[in-house]
């Protein structure tokens, strides 16, 4: 079996590109239900002996605080058990097909957002704009400015009005870049008549034309449309070891911006996960079915917040604030947690769910082109 895969290169006006694949050696997995327990005791007594650190498991991450954490500190039953099944066979350099002007759908997209390239955001914000909707113990439900956000951290005092009633945040296109990186890459859509594929496991896929590998790479092409630079990172991060996906990713990240100082903008881009597989929040714009978008923020961890988390959040305000009047219904409430989903690494960081498992990738293609319209709008030049 083979995975096609691609690593972009740092661009100018043409991008090179690598393609490369994953080989699969099926011969060496293992029954991993069979080794389970042994595994798992095995892990646990292994960091207890080796780190002080703590360790904050989640449904779909492991983090870890205070560490430069190595894949031997921290390691899922997956990697465990497949680690050596993956193996990278490099082919030739080709060059890649400049930019086309978009389809039919993306330019009605493009048409929404024309209208709006002076306007502003943040302007004179009162502190009756941020209303507490709902709160207990488990989280606190706002209204900023029109924008629905649920909080979910142990921090129910974000200054909103602070962030509200800053210098709002513009770029430009001569200097500053986007990086994208995935670090769910497996994650993947429902088939359709377009987009018709075979499941690794339920709603994922290995296979690079069809995960969210794909998705970056449609957001890097939507945003060099309109002259934005990127650096597309599609190394894959939880193939055969999804619970350190996390700690796989921030290498990436780190690796990235201390090679490159012009990455002004970070984007981890996912598909929501949830327990209903068909569920397909989208919205529909001139005639065309849009899969929804949703911003998660980590602020860190109660007592250590993240130094970026004001920086973060007021660049997500920026843009969900934006899209209510471009694009209204694009956005879910933003979601924020005690965490940090490599937020924590530079400025200007967040996390974008793109649909969710029942979406179409059609749809999850179409609501890049509108993000792509959103943050082109924060470049002034």
């Amino acid at each position: 079996m083979k995975i096609a895969v691609t690593f972009f290169r740092k661009k100018r006006k043409k991008q090179k590109i690598r393609n490369s694949y994953i080989s699969i050696d099926t011969s060496n997995s293992i029954n991993i239900k069979k080794y389970e327990i042994l595994i798992v005791l095995f892990i646990s007594i292994f960091m207890v002996l080796n780190s002080t650190e703590l360790v904050y498991l989640g449904s779909n991450i492991i983090e870890v605080k205070n560490i430069d954490v190595s894949k031997e500190k921290i390691m899922s039953l997956n990697s465990l058990a497949n680690s050596d099944n993956y193996i990278f066979k490099e082919n030739e350099e080709v060059e890649e097909v400049q930019v086309e002007a978009g389809t039919e759908e993306e330019l009605a997209m493009d048409k929404m957002a024309q209208e709006y390239k002076d306007v502003t955001v943040f302007n004179g914000v009162a502190s009756e704009d941020i209303k507490i909707v709902t709160e207990n113990e488990n989280y606190q439900k706002l209204n900023v400015c029109g924008v629905e956000i649920t909080n979910y951290s142990t921090n129910r005092d974000i200054d909103f009005e602070s962030i509200l009633n800053s210098d709002e945040k513009f770029f430009s296109k001569s200097v500053d870049e986007v990086l994208l990186y995935t670090t769910h890459t497996s994650e993947s859509y429902a088939n359709s008549e377009n987009y018709k594929f075979e499941y690794t496991s339920p709603r994922r896929t290995t296979d690079g034309n069809y995960n969210m590998l794909s998705v970056a790479s449609k957001l890097s092409s939507n945003l060099n449309s309109k002259g934005i630079k990127t650096v597309c990172s599609l190394t894959p991060h939880d193939y055969g070891e999804y619970n350190s996906a996390y700690t796989n990713s921030r290498r990436t990240f780190e690796a990235q911006v201390a090679q490159d100082p012009n990455i002004s903008i970070s984007i981890d881009v996912h598909r929501d996960a949830i327990e209903d597989l068909d569920f397909a929040p989208k919205t529909e714009f001139k005639g065309y079915s849009v899969a929804s978008l949703m911003l998660v923020m980590g602020i860190g961890y109660d007592g250590e917040y993240n130094k970026y988390y004001m920086e973060n959040l007021k660049l997500a305000l920026q843009i969900q604030i934006l899209a209510n009047k471009i694009y209204p219904g694009l956005f879910r409430p933003m979601i924020i947690r005690n965490s940090v989903y490599n937020q924590d690494i530079k400025s200007n960081s967040f996390l974008v769910e793109v649909g969710a498992s029942g979406n179409t990738l059609d749809e999850a293609k179409l609501a890049t082109r509108c993000l792509a319209n959103l943050l082109n709008i924060l470049y002034k030049d």
